[in-house]
């Protein structure tokens, strides 16, 4: 297929784009879906590029009326927000002692080797890794950050910590709560080069007109040897596989690129960051939305009962860690 022209439907401008990475319009449909929420009706196809095999929204909302694509209580632009308290306990211990918080003293070093391998178990956790090591001044940028629970999260673990995001409302709603939170994008934010130690991307690349545009403003907001972490859904995951349209990380038009691990490392790369390593983040709560969309979606009273238990998500997210297959994948790089 190759890219057609402009068109509205319903709020959006929708339009076809060739691939983010190698610039290809020619591309195999894989699958056809409609926008869950209603928000934009008719149908939208996620399609693979014939050269890098790169997988996009067809159509595709344009850059201008991308936030008329989302519907009016959207639960990242629309929570509540609140700074919680430092971190505690064996928790704060751990991050001021193996990552270097500025929470605390450090214990000596005889009880940092000893105490160790506990403290590797305890950061394998999802949870855990936002945690980024504390370098550098300790400035963080969120991009993407909704209404900044993130950005509160590693506020009170002691980084100078600020979000972006396009959302005006959820800008607001962050500001409210005294963070914070830049209103705009990458590219166009009007940021300082070199300004940040670390950027932070939950979910969010995979909602950008270009991934690539997106990566390389980032990679100018940090100095050099600062970090950055990509967090996305997983187009290659199990989950993905058995559920088809019904998977939650496909969330048609809203999702614009859809990444395996292979195209996240090869996108990062490309925009200049030292890829340090990729891994699998187990979540069965995405697992049980998952099976939730396709109970109403086949009608499926079974499972419907079974997306209300724990136990099935659980089972199927750890299927799919071991077979290094699960729903998200993050990325961990850094700039030269």
């Amino acid at each position: 297929m190759a890219c057609e022209t402009d068109r509205a439907i319903g709020p959006c401008e929708l339009r076809s784009v060739p691939c983010d990475y190698c610039g290809t319009d020619e591309a195999e449909v894989l699958l056809t879906a409609t926008d869950p929420t209603g928000t934009v009706p008719g149908e939208f196809n996620a399609v693979a590029c014939r050269r890098c095999g790169l997988v996009r929204t067809d159509p595709q909302p344009t850059p201008e009326t991308l936030g008329l694509a989302y519907p009016t209580d959207y639960s990242p632009h629309d929570a509540s927000v609140r700074v919680p308290p430092p971190p505690t306990g064996f928790r704060c211990w751990c991050l001021v002692n193996y990552r270097g918080y500025p929470l605390d003293r450090r214990a000596p070093a005889a009880v940092r080797a000893l105490l160790g391998p506990l403290a590797a178990v305890k950061f394998r956790g999802r949870y855990w890794i936002g945690y980024l090591p504390y370098e550098g001044d300790g400035r963080l940028l969120d991009f993407g950050c909704g209404v900044g629970r993130y950005v509160a999260q590693m506020a009170a673990a002691g980084w100078k910590a600020e979000g972006l995001d396009l959302a005006p409302k959820a800008v607001s709603a962050g500001r409210r709560a005294g963070l914070t939170i830049h209103q705009g994008t990458l590219p166009g934010a009007d940021l300082p080069d070199g300004r940040y130690d670390a950027v932070t991307m939950w979910h969010a690349l995979e909602h950008v007109p270009s991934p690539k545009a997106t990566l390389e403003a980032a990679r100018r907001l940090l100095r050099p040897g600062g970090r950055l972490m990509v967090v996305v859904p997983r187009f290659d995951s199990l989950s993905a596989r058995w559920s088809g349209t019904s998977w939650y990380g496909l969330r048609l038009p809203r999702h614009l690129t859809h990444f395996t691990t292979a195209a996240l490392r090869r996108h990062v790369a490309a925009a200049g960051f030292e890829v340090k390593q990729i891994c699998s983040l187990r979540r069965p709560s995405l697992v049980r939305e998952t099976l939730a969309t396709l109970a109403e979606d086949r009608g499926s009273a079974v499972l419907r009962l079974l997306s209300r238990w724990r136990f099935p998500a659980r089972l199927l997210s750890h299927i799919s860690l071991l077979a290094r297959r699960t729903d998200e994948v993050v990325c961990l790089a850094r700039r030269p």
